[in-house]
């Protein structure tokens, strides 16, 4: 039996998903998956926490000040938000 290099499947999976991650967000916006790139390096965000920010602002059943209590809890998530924002706008 060969043996597994299980933190070069593990890096290639975090790659994979990072991608996947970066092309769906640059279908949405009109931001260029590069863009997407340097967007989330700049706003030290994980992917993770990029999705809770998303799904935040997403949540029609909150009010504005409960999506943004809520965004200043998500480790970066308030710079992401403001990078998002002059990014879209």
């Amino acid at each position: 039996m060969s043996d597994i290099n299980w933190d070069d499947l593990a890096e290639n999976a975090a790659a994979q998903t990072d991608s996947d991650f970066n092309t769906q967000m640059a279908s949405l916006t009109s931001l260029k998956v590069t863009e997407i790139d340097n967007f989330i390096a700049q706003s030290n965000i994980s992917n993770a926490n990029a999705v809770k920010v998303l799904k935040e602002i997403n949540d029609a059943a909150k009010s504005n000040n409960q999506k943004a209590q809520a965004i200043t809890s998500i480790n970066n998530g308030v710079g992401f938000l403001v990078g998002l924002v002059s990014k879209v706008v």
